[in-house]
């Protein structure tokens, strides 16, 4: 089998360094930067696209010498959740990996597909223009994509197939497949993370302190919120729309019992903004005269005919 074999016309391949070939112990295409991961994600398509991983030029992240400035592995990715890469990598080459690097590839896409190359080509060799742009500082640990020069000699590569683990795909089988739904979520799901990141750090004053689930769990436990609450507010009632413009009508988490600084199951439930920060503000009862008041007097300006 060759690269050719695998993509299709319409296909998109990208190149991403990486410190191994992606394997049944690690089938996972990982990231150190949320924000890198989150921006990749939204433009990758899985089924369509394919990411090409090169082993690295640095002896300390690259172990191997026979990975290092090669091609490794050629990978289709499960783009619309980031989950940790310990929930994904098998557990003693996590904790080897995390005793050399403590603070490198916490995030992870989930490998749905993956293939590897014969031999480990030379990446300079085979995928020269694109392999050039990798030495530009502002692309270190992104995607990037293949230029087009490269493809032709990158299309009769010989390439052998990976089996993924099981437990990845029962993984997949949480995430939504509504696009603006899983946008909604990984957003609430960062949102709470950097607030437990930040949380007791000095600005103005001191954030608050949070402590919250792991990230693949909260996403996890968002999307069955989701679910259970039939996607209505969790303190009016009211629809709430995945993708919504409105700022006050976009979803929220919001903690149900606010002295519980834990995001997680039990004291979380999903709301309108507006919603949120009502309850925050005032009781449900104040707002609900509010809000009596507000339309008592729309009724009363509008124009009889």
């Amino acid at each position: 089998m060759v690269l050719e074999d695998i993509v299709a016309p319409d296909s998109r391949l990208y190149a991403k360094s990486e410190w191994a070939p992606a394997s049944a112990l690690w089938p996972a295409l990982s990231f150190s930067q949320r924000g890198v991961a989150n921006k990749f994600g939204g433009f990758y398509s899985q089924g369509r696209d394919f990411v090409i991983t090169v082993g690295t030029g640095n002896r300390k992240d690259t172990l191997d010498p026979a990975h290092r400035q090669r091609l490794m592995s050629i990978v289709d990715v499960a783009p619309n959740i980031i989950v940790a890469t310990g929930d994904l990598v098998e557990p003693e080459t996590w904790r080897r990996a995390q005793m050399t690097h403590p603070d490198r590839w916490k995030l992870s896409m989930p490998i749905v597909r993956c293939w590897t190359f014969a031999n480990f080509p030379e990446a300079k060799a085979r995928m020269s223009a694109t392999y050039r742009r990798f030495s530009n500082p502002t692309n270190r640990g992104k995607p990037i994509s293949a230029d087009g020069v490269d493809l032709v000699s990158l299309l009769g590569l010989e390439v052998t197939a990976v089996e993924i683990p099981p437990y990845v795909e029962r993984r997949l089988h949480s995430i939504p497949t509504d696009r603006l739904l899983n946008q909604d979520i990984s957003r609430l799901a960062n949102n709470i993370a950097n607030a437990v990141e930040r949380a007791g750090t000095e600005r103005e004053g001191t954030y608050p302190e949070r402590t919250s689930l792991n990230f693949s769990d909260l996403f996890k436990l968002l999307n069955e919120l989701w679910r259970t609450q039939k996607g209505s507010c969790g303190l009016c009632g009211g629809p709430i729309v995945p993708g919504e413009e409105n700022a006050l009508l976009r979803m929220s988490a919001d903690r149900i019992d606010s002295a519980d600084k834990r995001y997680g199951t039990g004291n979380v439930h999903l709301t309108h903004v507006g919603c949120n920060l009502a309850k925050s503000s005032a009781s449900l009862e104040v707002w609900q005269d509010f809000l009596d008041v507000v339309r008592s007097v729309r009724t009363d300006e509008a124009p009889t005919s």
